[in-house]
């Protein structure tokens, strides 16, 4: 949704701030209002299909609400209109556990907004928010082994897919999001990140290299020996 508003708007928001088509950089880039309706359309397939699967596939069940609502995730995450390079699972998964948990879910979902008005670290409360769901459910659902498997596959995805925020946190450039007060927003050069890309590949490449002859050279001192 989030590749659908730019166009919308005129811009590719690959492009903007960390350059992931997801709420939290719509927001930060294009607008509260523009993020919010990015949020209500990811969460609804999340929603959907966990409804599907629990209503509507073989007479009603935990295992297929899951299982589509895996399916759902994995989508956004890798869909192929967009050559498998989609948003990162939070809004989609929180849809699943919204229909899964009716209770806690949007008890969740408010803690999430209620930290994001206090701290601007966005993928942070993402991360709580998630695992808290995901453990959760794998308690509540703790009788059914594909339950589990799911909800850790999902979990998995969502961290996984958030290792770039993680490696901008630690070295003190993660973007920051405020849902109240004014964003900053940085074009992102797609030619600059290539570049940095490729310097990064031939540098462990390089460190590879090196590890290697040093292996060679103590195992010949050994040897030697």
């Amino acid at each position: 949704m989030a590749t659908i508003i730019g166009a919308i708007k005129g811009k590719n928001i690959k492009n903007l701030g960390s350059g992931n088509p997801g709420t939290m950089n719509v927001m930060r880039s294009i607008g509260k209002g523009w993020g919010a309706l990015t949020f209500a359309f990811d969460c609804a397939k999340g929603v959907a299909f966990a409804l599907i699967g629990r209503y509507a596939i073989d007479g009603g069940s935990a295992d297929w609400m899951f299982i589509l609502g895996a399916v759902a995730v994995v989508g956004h995450v890798f869909p192929v209109y967009t050559k498998f390079k989609g948003g990162k699972g939070v809004a989609t998964t929180l849809g699943i556990f919204l229909v899964a948990s009716p209770i806690v879910g949007p008890c969740v979902l408010l803690g999430l907004v209620i930290y994001l008005l206090f701290f601007k670290i966005g993928f942070i409360g993402s991360y709580i928010a998630v695992t808290a769901l995901t453990v959760y459910n794998c308690i509540k659902y703790r009788n059914s082994i594909i339950v589990i498997v799911c909800c850790l596959i999902i979990w998995l995805l969502v961290i996984v897919r958030h290792k770039d925020n993680v490696m901008r946190f630690i070295k003190g450039k993660e973007n920051t999001l405020s849902i109240v007060g004014k964003n900053e927003v940085k074009e992102v050069n797609e030619e600059q990140l290539a570049k940095e890309e490729s310097a990064r590949q031939i540098d462990s490449k390089g460190k590879a290299e090196q590890d290697d002859i040093q292996d060679g050279q103590n195992q010949e001192d050994t040897e030697n020996k």
